[in-house]
């Protein structure tokens, strides 16, 4: 952590409440993986005697599968995808997964927020921005300034942002005056969990994107 700022150390909204008591959790521990699923094989199984059209039934049977094949891959994929995010949420620390699931029952979904990377706002009474934020591995974030102070704890994963890298527990406080272009590394996908007073200040055509569309307010 390179800056203790006032906000931080005295923590004096829900938004800072929320990143200290998660960046509380890394001092002891790290998220935990989920326990390995088990099951068991029949061992034996009674014999069965099989129907003339036995064949015919077992063919129509494999048609109706292929008719339906693509349509039964698209709904494999989605429900894959949704497995996919809750088992990536269940390891952050509790603190932010409950948050997030409760954005997820409040109906907030993940928004895009660059190539590569994703954002979901959390239901967080304060004065600030609250995001939980996916980054895919190697993904980043434009070189930028700040208007204002803004806090990144990394969750899972870790990124580099052209001055330090930041792990899991580490908090990246950025501040006006203070550019820089977060990346993540390879190999894991980098949750973070951003608590920001202000927008990122974009130049060139991010920031005449940012003007234009108010990208990244």
């Amino acid at each position: 952590m390179e800056v203790l700022t006032h906000r931080l150390l005295n923590a004096p909204d829900a938004g800072m409440r929320l990143l200290t008591a998660a960046a509380a959790s890394y001092r002891d521990q790290r998220p935990a993986a989920g326990e390995a699923l088990g099951g068991r094989f029949l061992e034996s199984e009674a014999a069965a005697d099989l129907s003339e059209d036995a064949i015919e039934q077992t063919l129509a049977r494999i048609t109706a599968l292929e008719v339906s094949d693509n349509r039964s891959r698209y709904y494999a994929s989605a429900a894959n995808a949704a497995t996919r995010s809750l088992g990536e949420l269940s390891l952050l620390p509790d603190p932010v997964k409950e948050a997030a699931f409760d954005a997820i029952g409040a109906g907030r979904r993940w928004g895009m927020a660059g190539f590569g990377i994703r954002r979901m706002a959390l239901p967080i009474l304060a004065d600030c921005k609250v995001e939980l934020l996916r980054i895919e591995p190697g993904a980043g974030v434009a070189n930028h300034d700040h208007e204002d102070e803004e806090y990144t704890l990394v969750l899972t994963g870790a990124f580099h942002d052209g001055h330090a890298r930041f792990a899991p527990g580490d908090i990246n406080v950025g501040q006006p005056g203070f550019r820089h272009e977060p990346r993540a590394e390879a190999g894991q996908v980098c949750y973070a969990l951003a608590v920001s007073y202000g927008a990122p200040a974009f130049e060139g055509p991010m920031g005449l994107l940012q003007r234009l569309t108010g990208f990244g307010r």
